[in-house]
């Protein structure tokens, strides 16, 4: 080819649609035509399609000289939507000639030019002449510029005319020819745009380096097949020897994406391989049609065979799965072979050689043919034995209580509702429920420590199970709390037996860290009736019963009785009705003279509460005061007590001036020394009531010490140092008073009521009050006695030198404005006794 013979005809396309005019060089192989952006040429009109059309370059290889073709639509055959004209004919394809008027879109219109025997300064302002129309015949003329549309082109034969108009041309993929001494011959436009540089570098070029010069094609015969890298691309070239011509003609085929598609095809397959083989999954495949199964070497490790000793049939499988899910894979294939399901997967139990089963799961899916019958199946089997075992493990420990192995309440509730179910289905079945609480566990556990605490609870639950059947729920319900389901009984006097046996096996001692741990139950028994529906009714029997056992003195079992629940009830809405006391200010303070036995004067009041319910009246605390403590109620309306008194008694003092030297006892709980706001509430009350504290006294059981000895006289220490008086409240009745009374910081003792009662009746009473009076004058501390009802009973206190009294002798407990009245209208020396005898009311304890 001669390169400079390429410069004596050039190419213009003058085009003209809404953007204007403009001129281009037609200088590349290929150009591509139409409204979108990636064209070479932008049409801007909406009647042109995406890529409207193609110029393809025709090089002739002896001349150099080219035309442009002009095809319609893209070289992949899909033509444009409103077509193209070529001098007003319809075009689907034509070598384009000098001043042809071709029409895109029946809107945009171009002219061809072609022009010969021009300089480039010449050629340039050809260009520009003709960009604005300007151009005459006579303006060529003189620019010195000719065309000859059919100059070398017309001398070419018809083979070659042919070579150029047919399907090398318009062929996508490139196609050359090349004789054998290495002479490109013909470059198809696809060629020159996949391989620019292949004019130049001729037979030198990377795609000839492989297989033209080492002459294997030479010896080959027919078609030859070659694979050349060029860069990072791949092709095929196809070679074809056309003796008659003695040239070799190239069509060349990218595979680059073909052979990365191999090669991760090749590499997914090694992973495949690898993967098969060494996975933990055995894998299967069937031919459905005849029954015939492949299983790998996995597959047969996993039912405990050497490898090739599996029959190839479905039966080996089917024949070792548990009778018991045998139905279940059958099913779960079926479905899927049925289209049922996506896909199948099962897990199943599978017979092992050495004896056992163990769990297997198994995935797979089906190969269908065009009318979308199942013909292969292929699949997976995994070992899931130690997860069911993991699962069979989290289901125990969700079921059952992790310190004792028992059953816990979830699992308890759900065996209870299985046996009323029982029962609604056979009226004549009976079963029992006992609830057990641990009597004085948290002493146990607080003294000796929580981890004897453990064992002992461990221990009780191992004594439960020996008192019961193996048929029998024993189960930890939390805490200290156990229950016994005892079904299938013939009588209720089975379930008392139980009881009475548990009674006695948790009475003998524990051994617990080399010490013997001595402790009980309270059991409530519950059975089936009309009333009781859920478990929920039954337990919360069981439940009430057992407290019922706990309040009448513990170690021992009740039944329980609708009796019980009445009362049950009654005391959950007097804790209610307490509530809304609180809130409502239902509650009245009375006061009860404290005397001086001596000179018979006030020397102070002692607060006495009472409830003023809307519905019942006047209610006395020994109704209400035990749920109040147990609710903790106690702590809210005890505060409220103490800073109601303190504001009356400074009321008393700026009204009545002879009430300023009188004190004010209030009782504390047991409760109030467990709240480490003890101290501050003190303080607080005394401020905001600026009542001094000399004046206020505290009442204490002995009860606070069971606790925390300790603790309690800490407290009681930093109260006596504020300035506040103490008593003991109930002296005589506690456990061991005179062990710890000196270490006491109180200033006053206070006998009780069922001493002072029979006090002129009998002579151990008096025995007993004239000892307390002695040991408080030997610690110099003052003694109150309560409940004085007789003038004898305060002869016999006065002559033993007890130092102040108060009962109904001297007077009844006084709501506010009887204390006034009594300040504004009678001599505190003389108080009027009741004229009815009346039991004395009960402080607030």
């Amino acid at each position: 080819m001669n390169p400079s013979a390429c410069q004596k005809w050039r190419h213009l396309l003058v085009i003209e649609d809404r953007a204007g005019r403009r001129t281009i060089r037609l200088e590349a192989n290929t150009y591509t035509i139409g409204r979108h952006p990636s064209n070479s040429i932008v049409l801007k009109s909406p009647m042109i399609s995406r890529q409207h059309a193609v110029l393809l370059r025709i090089v002739d290889p002896n001349s150099g000289n080219f035309l442009f073709r002009l095809v319609d639509g893209n070289l992949e055959g899909k033509p444009s939507v409103n077509g193209t004209m070529v001098n007003g004919k319809r075009c689907q394809s034509c070598i384009l000639k000098h001043c042809d008027v071709i029409v895109f879109g029946g809107e945009v219109r171009a002219r061809y030019h072609v022009v010969t025997n021009v300089s480039d300064s010449t050629f340039t302002r050809y260009a520009q002449a003709v960009q604005i129309d300007e151009l005459s015949e006579e303006d060529s003329t003189r620019l010195g510029v000719s065309w000859e549309p059919f100059g070398d082109i017309a001398q070419l034969s018809e083979e070659q005319l042919l070579r150029l108009s047919s399907f090398p041309e318009l062929s996508p993929h490139p196609i050359l020819e090349i004789t054998a001494a290495g002479r490109i011959t013909y470059l198809n436009p696809a060629a020159l745009q996949c391989f620019p540089d292949l004019e130049t570098q001729g037979c030198a070029h990377p795609l000839f380096r492989d297989w033209f010069h080492s002459g294997s094609w030479a010896k080959a015969e027919g078609l030859t097949l070659e694979e050349v890298t060029v860069g990072d691309r791949t092709y095929e070239v196809s070679i074809h020897i056309l003796l008659q011509s003695q040239l070799i003609r190239c069509y060349i085929t990218d595979i680059t994406e073909r052979k990365r598609s191999e090669l991760a095809l090749r590499r997914s397959e090694e992973r495949y391989a690898l993967a098969a083989e060494g996975a933990n999954d055995g894998l299967w495949d069937w031919h459905i049609s005849d029954r015939a199964m492949y299983y790998s070497p996995r597959w047969a490790a996993l039912v405990g065979e050497p490898p090739g000793t599996l029959r190839p049939v479905i039966e080996e499988w089917l024949q070792r799965v548990h009778p018991e899910d045998l139905e279940l894979l059958r099913r779960s294939l079926k479905d899927h072979l049925l289209g049922r399901s996506p896909h199948f997967e099962c897990e199943f139990r599978i017979r092992y050689r050495k004896g056992g089963y163990r769990w297997m799961r198994s995935r797979g899916k089906a190969l269908r043919d065009e009318k979308g019958q199942p013909y292969r199946m292929a699949g997976s089997m995994t070992d899931v034995t130690h997860y069911h075992l993991i699962q069979e493990q989290i289901l125990h420990d969700a079921l059952h209580d992790a310190l004792t192995g028992l059953p816990n309440r979830v699992l308890f509730m759900d065996r209870l509702s299985q046996a009323i179910t029982r029962r609604v289905r056979h009226p004549n079945s009976l079963f029992a429920v006992l609830f057990l609480d641990v009597d004085r566990f948290k002493v146990i556990n607080d003294s000796l420590g929580h981890l004897v605490g453990d064992q002992l609870l461990i221990g009780i639950g191992r004594r439960l199970t020996a008192c019961t059947r193996a048929e029998d729920t024993v189960a930890r319900l939390g805490g200290d709390e156990f229950a016994i389901l005892l079904e299938e009984l013939t009588n209720p006097a089975q379930a008392i037996e139980v009881a009475k046996r548990v009674l006695a096996a948790l009475s003998r001692p524990f051994l617990l860290e080399g010490r013997e741990v001595f402790t009980s139950a309270s059991i409530g028994i519950a059975f089936p009736s009309e009333e009781t529906k859920t478990v929920e009714d039954l337990l919360r029997d069981a439940d009430t019963a057992m407290y019922r056992a706990k309040s009448l003195g513990k170690s021992r079992y009740e039944v329980f009785s609708m009796t019980m629940r009445a009362q049950s009830i009654a005391l959950m809405q007097i804790e209610t009705d307490l509530r809304r006391a609180t809130e409502r200010k239902e509650f009245l303070v009375y006061y009860q003279p404290i005397v001086d036995l001596s000179t018979r004067k006030i020397v102070g009041f002692e607060t006495l509460l009472r409830w003023q319910h809307p519905e019942r009246g006047i209610i006395s605390p020994a109704e209400f005061m035990t749920v109040a403590e147990e609710t903790g109620l106690i702590l809210l309306i005890s505060w409220w007590v103490m800073a109601e008194a303190c504001r009356q008694m400074q009321h008393w003092a700026k009204v009545f001036p002879r009430s300023r030297a009188l004190s004010i006892s209030v009782n504390l709980s047991g409760r109030h020394f467990q709240q480490a706001d003890l101290l501050p509430n003190l303080r607080a009350i005394l401020s905001e009531t600026e009542f001094p504290a000399e004046r206020l006294r505290l009442e204490v059981t002995e009860g606070i010490l069971i606790d925390n000895k300790e603790v309690a006289i800490a407290t009681l220490q930093k109260i006596r140092a504020m300035g506040i008086g103490l008593s003991m409240d109930d002296f005589g009745t506690g456990y061991s008073s005179l062990s710890y009374l000196h270490r006491f910081p109180v200033d006053t003792l206070k006998i009780d009521r069922t001493f002072i009662s029979t006090l002129n009746r009998e002579q151990p009473a008096a025995t007993i009050v004239h000892t307390i009076l002695m040991l408080a004058h030997a610690l110099r501390l003052k003694v109150v006695a309560e409940g004085i009802e007789t003038r004898e009973q305060y002869q016999i206190l006065q002559a033993l030198g007890c130092n102040y009294g108060q009962g109904y002798f001297f007077a009844r407990p006084l709501a506010p404005k009887q204390v006034e009245q009594l300040f504004a209208g009678q001599s505190l020396r003389r108080l009027i006794r009741p004229t009815t005898k009346e039991h004395n009311a009960h402080g607030l304890h």
